[in-house]
């Protein structure tokens, strides 16, 4: 995996315990800020897909 540079994301209220969020141009990683062993790796147009499909209610 490439060197990220994480963000953790500004709108989670759930402490330190919190989703982090990274790219490389081609790709979006999500992970958890305390337990970074296990990293979520998406196409960037599928998370697009992801974002969108969160934001309408399907998920």
């Amino acid at each position: 995996m490439p060197r990220l540079n994480w963000t953790t994301l500004r709108r989670d209220n759930s402490g330190p315990n919190c989703p982090a969020i990274a790219t490389d141009g081609d790709n979006v990683y999500l992970r958890n800020s305390e337990n970074t062993e296990y990293v979520a790796k998406f196409p960037a147009a599928s998370f697009e897909t992801l974002k969108q499909k969160i934001r309408d209610g399907e998920i």
